[in-house]
């Protein structure tokens, strides 16, 4: 399957490169008629071979199978995939995951047969998401920031806390004992837990899981609230801090039955190397995940430097959460006692509701996950499904143009949540996607299209796979992007790895007209060609 996807991305280089080199030499031949018309039906063959081995890609790894290193493993492999979609999916998977776990020091280094890249673990690989990149399973995979909201307001507060008197005073203080050598991490993290202690009311002990003990553990009815990994410098011990305090944080949850059972076992975890620190945040869903919350933040003494700022900052972050926590696993205890059932569904975002357009309380009920931020759910004040999509920024105006002529789902509610997050309720299209439908209501299209800018809007992102087909009409979706036209941008991280772009459309660039014309002429033509092929 490896060398098969291979092969696709290697086909899609290679048209990109024709795609780019045609279009060189249609510039260069715009004055003569024949020659251009030549090289733009290159060009609208070439983008359909690209759609089609995006599409080619998409499908193998929608269906790539996790990785087996031997005979040995199927067995014991197929009870652990069923349980993911088993209502005691979520109990059967810590049991064997804390059954596989290794020690976590050896677990957070790269090499060796406990280490987290080994083949030995794939299957551990599968449930633990620490350590995020482009590979299938990490994109998706739910952000910690969407399933605990105490976590998600630990990362808005790095980033965007004022920081009282308390937290500069106490950064200072850090920063004046962290900037000093020590002789060992004992040491480091001897000092760095007194500190702490003193500040917040808090006591560390050191617990042991899997034949490894912790730097430091909060924990307070059987939560683990805070957990600290420290070495001594950057790059010392030879593992990756993150993954290491992540794999505590796993532990722990695979072990805490009590907690396990009505919460996702939120964790603010502290990753200390020398004088730097950093925050992150881990949750057990179905399946155990990590995420920074900040990036690593100089704990040397610079009173005029902004790097400071960022510790008083961390620092702020910490003495809000701590106190979060302490009454979330109280009133966990207290539920406890009470044999009360979960008050959420713990394998989906923590929000499960929103205010209606006439001030009544609408709770969802989700029941797929789509990808890493949309879900498929029903309301229970409406019969349908719904789709509720999780983003940073949405364009109500343009889907609302768009909608209130039929060329786009029915808006039901834009809700704000912590750290710029948007939950988007729409209803649930069924029709097919703009590439799979047998006929393409291209007319249609284009009046959606010369509406939107008609009415002073951009899109900036109609791709195929974004124009669903019903019958003879349209539903354009996305919005993230759209906005105003002359003042929306691009966001930034675009994908120019595997899709070509109009010219122009660049990180932070302006959304123009002119581009989502070009993405109207491909579909058109795509229409054409399929037609002639039909």
């Amino acid at each position: 399957m490896d060398s098969q996807l291979e092969a696709v991305r290697q086909d899609i280089r290679d048209v990109k490169w024709k795609v780019a080199k045609t279009e060189q030499n249609l510039a260069e031949h715009a004055h003569n008629a024949e020659r251009e018309k030549a090289f733009l039906d290159l060009l609208l063959s070439l983008n359909n071979q690209l759609l089609s081995l995006q599409e080619e890609k998409n499908i193998i790894l929608r269906n790539q199978a996790p990785r087996k290193h031997d005979e040995d493993n199927m067995e014991e492999q197929a009870p652990f995939k069923k349980a993911r979609t088993d209502p005691a999916g979520r109990e059967e998977i810590a049991a064997r995951a804390n059954k596989k776990l290794p020690s976590p020091s050896s677990f957070a280094k790269p090499s060796g047969e406990g280490g987290w890249t080994h083949p030995k673990l794939r299957e551990l690989q599968q449930y633990m998401c620490f350590h995020r990149s482009p590979h299938d399973i990490d994109t998706q995979t739910t952000p910690v920031v969407l399933l605990d909201p105490i976590l998600a307001q630990v990362s808005h507060d790095c980033e965007c806390a004022t920081p009282t008197d308390a937290d500069c005073k106490f950064a200072g203080l850090v920063a004046s004992a962290m900037s000093q050598a020590f002789a060992d991490e004992e040491q480091r993290m001897q000092t760095f837990w007194q500190l702490l202690e003193d500040e917040f009311n808090v006591t560390f002990q050191r617990a042991k899981y899997h034949k490894a003990e912790t730097d430091g553990s909060f924990i307070h009815l059987g939560g683990m609230l805070v957990n600290v990994e420290v070495k001594n410098e950057i790059g010392s011990g030879g593992g990756a801090i993150h993954v290491q305090n992540a794999a505590y944080a796993a532990a722990h949850a695979f072990q805490a039955k009590k907690v396990r059972g009505k919460s996702v076992c939120p964790t603010l975890l502290i990753e200390l190397a020398g004088p730097n620190m950093s925050l992150s945040g881990a949750v057990y869903t179905d399946m155990a995940i990590c995420d920074q919350l900040s990036p690593m933040v100089s704990l040397l003494w610079q009173p005029h430097s902004r790097l400071m700022v960022q510790a008083a900052k961390c620092f702020a972050a910490i003495r809000k959460a701590l106190p979060s926590l302490r009454r979330f696993y109280e009133a966990l205890d207290q539920q406890a006692l009470e044999q009360q059932e979960p008050t959420r569904q713990l394998e989906y975002p923590y929000k499960t509701g929103f205010i209606g357009p006439h001030g009544s309380a609408q709770h969802l009920l989700y029941h797929e996950k789509l990808s890493r931020t949309c879900f498929k759910a029903t309301l229970d004040s409406q019969e349908g499904l719904v789709l509720v999509k999780f983003c940073k920024s949405y364009s109500k105006d343009a889907h609302t143009c768009l909608s209130s002529h039929g060329y786009a789902p029915n808006l039901v509610a834009i809700a704000s949540l912590t750290d710029g997050w948007l939950m988007v309720v729409m209803e649930f299209v069924t029709g097919c996607l703009w590439d799979e439908a047998p006929k393409k209501p291209v007319a249609t299209l284009q009046a959606a299209v010369h509406l939107l800018h008609h009415a002073g809007f951009v899109h900036g992102d109609l791709r195929s796979n974004n124009i669903f087909v019903l019958a003879d009409s349209v539903r354009v979706i996305d919005f993230e992007w759209a906005g105003v036209m002359e003042q929306s941008t691009y966001p930034l991280f675009m994908n120019h790895t595997d899709l070509t772009w109009p010219d122009g459309a660049r990180d932070g660039q302006p959304i123009k007209q002119e581009h989502d014309l070009w993405w109207l002429k491909l579909l058109c033509d795509q229409a054409a060609a399929s037609l002639v092929a039909y």
